[in-house]
């Protein structure tokens, strides 16, 4: 269901890149996220990154827009001594608790002068994992394990203002975008526990909310087909 979903929405933005009067736009961004719902209760933060791809009608006011991100909310390290060692020499566990989101959806855009403000709303899906990195003294990640993972559907908005620079073609990208989702199941810092031996994971139920708040670079070809006002 995934993949299928995804190759939709890559599908439908190829169509509209078909035609060369449409402008391009694409960026990437920091993300600072503030997660809610249940996974509110369980991370405070989240932080990553996150991109887009933008084609716009000849107008510039009107587009077809995919846009994901990919955050770290929690993370943890266990340290287990090398036999033999003295306890001088360690090997880490380090757990790490993902959220990744990927939406299509219509943009609209005021083309202004000095700015161009934006409007966009979305569907696709939304991802959380939990993995595991057996990371040997030397530094270096010999083995990793998904714990956990999880799929549901995702949907929301944002907004945004985009900030031509002097050079022709690059813009600063200053955005919000809300995405809410269906219930999943995922993993926190502390979820994974051992019984007898064996990890057994203590998953959560419920949507993965989070308020993105971006701060990006954005390339696009509006200097060789400015948008019409």
């Amino acid at each position: 269901m995934r993949v299928r979903s995804w190759m939709g929405g890559l599908v439908a933005l190829g169509v509209l890149s078909a035609s060369p009067a449409l402008a391009v736009e694409g960026g990437g961004a920091f993300v600072l996220g503030a997660p809610h719902g249940a996974l509110g209760e369980q991370a405070d933060v989240a932080g990553g990154v996150g991109g887009h791809l933008l084609k716009t009608t000849p107008s510039g006011k009107l587009g077809l827009r995919l846009d994901g991100s990919f955050l770290l909310y929690g993370s943890e390290t266990l340290r287990i001594p090398l036999a033999g060692t003295a306890g001088r020499l360690n090997r880490e566990i380090t757990t790490e608790n993902w959220v990744a989101q990927v939406g299509l959806g219509p943009q609209i855009v005021l083309p202004l002068r000095g700015a161009r403000p934006y409007f966009h709303g979305f569907a696709g899906l939304s991802y959380l994992s939990t993995e595991s990195h057996l990371v040997d003294p030397a530094g270096f990640a010999s083995r990793v394990s998904t714990n956990y993972d999880d799929t549901g559907f995702a949907y929301g908005g944002g907004g945004g203002v985009v900030v031509p620079l002097r050079d022709h073609g690059l813009s600063i990208d200053l955005g919000v975008r809300y995405v809410r989702t269906s219930s999943v199941r995922f993993l926190a810092e502390g979820d994974l526990s051992l019984d007898g031996g064996t990890v057994r994971p203590v998953p959560h139920r419920g949507q993965a909310n989070v308020v993105e708040f971006r701060l990006g670079v954005v390339f696009s070809d509006y200097s060789t087909h400015p948008p019409r006002r």
